[in-house]
């Protein structure tokens, strides 16, 4: 046993000699297959993390393009008009750090200087979260209490010959109410809202002689998280005369740009992960060739291809962890880059993302040793030492 133990330890020595002498004095390929391994396993933290976050944050972006939840009257009511209390009640259920945007409508055929016009009343600063993508020469209403201004599509303002900054008298016959309101803004959406005049929801109800009711309320609600289909039936438990659901069509878009966004992403992670293989491979292929002596050398003094092999593996996978522990920080940072540039916030640090971005990595550096191990041991020591 004492034997056995005094010809294990020179042994062990020789290896890690070898080991650590060989990444010495090939510091140049050393370095390449290092920073190849960063760049890919950096490129990997980064995907991942974005992927993590990916979700949230292109749901809450994705809820700049409109409304994807309605509320109004139910169907089988056979109203047309709703209690506004009962829809802003609806709408506290929903959880505030889910809610982008909302705003109550209701509308009315109203009589304006140079003819008739649809007027939408409206919750502005609701109206102004739930639609910024709408086009605004002047300025937005930002109170929900202004009843001295109003907006107007850019349609009607052509039709009507209105600027910003003139007034406009808006007329209701069948109440007697007659009131000049200052355009405050013209807004184009090239949709609906472009004939329309907005003004503020309680002047709108006074107008139509329908005070403190509304037709309907439109919603932007961030998908990521939230069982909206469980809302909505939430909301219809707790208002049976209401009718709550998501609006499909946007909803489903949202999940299908989602699904598109993040299967590009592993298409790119396989794609990197696949050149870093190539890259470090070539690297040791070139490395065994000038070893080749060396190599031979090994052979000839004991060494069997089972050392040869755990020599180069062991080599490869200290390059390996070193360049995925590099690539787990610069990708860190690159994730940050990223997030600022696309989301306008930072990418929150998740555990998982080590073992996705380690686990290839280190696992595709050992894959591409395969071939050159295999020319390792295939050196027949009489060959490359036959000139010695």
């Amino acid at each position: 046993m004492a034997g056995d133990k005094g010809t294990s330890m020179p042994k062990s020595r020789m290896f890690l000699l070898v080991l650590f002498k060989s990444l010495k004095v090939r510091r140049n390929r050393v370095a390449i297959t290092f920073f190849s391994i960063m760049i890919g396993a950096a490129i990997i933290t980064a995907l991942s993390s974005v992927y993590f976050d990916i979700s949230a944050k292109m749901s809450r972006e994705l809820r700049a393009y409109g409304a994807n939840f309605f509320i109004g009257p139910a169907a089988s009511s056979g109203n047309r008009n709703v209690d506004r209390q009962t829809i802003d009640d609806a709408i506290k259920m929903v959880p505030r750090e889910k809610l982008v945007g909302a705003s109550t409508y209701i509308y009315g055929l109203v009589r304006l200087d140079l003819g008739n016009a649809v007027m939408a009343g409206v919750d502005f600063p609701g109206l102004r979260k739930l639609s910024p993508y709408w086009q605004v020469e002047g300025k937005w209403i930002a109170v929900d209490f202004d009843e001295d201004s109003c907006m107007i599509g850019k349609n009607l303002a052509r039709n009507m010959e209105l600027k910003v900054g003139d007034s406009v008298n808006v007329i209701k016959n069948e109440t007697g109410f007659q009131k000049s309101l200052t355009v405050k803004g013209i807004v184009e959406t090239g949709q609906a809202e472009d004939e329309q005049i907005f003004v503020n929801l309680s002047l709108a109800g006074r107008i139509l002689g329908q005070a403190g009711k509304v037709n309907h309320a439109m919603l932007s609600i961030v998908t990521e998280g939230t069982d909206i289909d469980g809302l909505a039936a939430g909301m219809q438990k707790s208002f049976p005369g209401l009718d709550a659901k998501p609006i499909r069509k946007v909803s489903y878009s949202d999940g299908k740009i989602l699904d598109k966004i993040k299967g590009l992403m592993a298409i790119v992670a396989v794609i990197i992960l696949t050149v870093t293989t190539l890259c470090v491979m070539t690297t040791l292929i070139a490395i065994v060739s000038e070893r080749t002596r060396e190599i031979g050398l090994m052979k000839a003094i004991g060494a069997d291809d089972r050392d040869i092999a755990r020599q180069f593996l062991a080599e490869t996978l200290i390059m390996g962890v070193a360049g995925v522990a590099a690539g787990l920080a610069a990708g860190f940072i690159l994730a940050q880059v990223l997030g600022q540039a696309v989301f306008g916030s930072y990418i929150s640090f998740r555990l998982i993302v080590v073992p996705m971005t380690l686990v290839p990595s280190v696992a595709a550096s050992l894959l591409a040793a395969a071939i050159p191990v295999r020319m390792a041991v295939r050196v027949v020591p009489a060959q490359v030492l036959k000139e010695d």
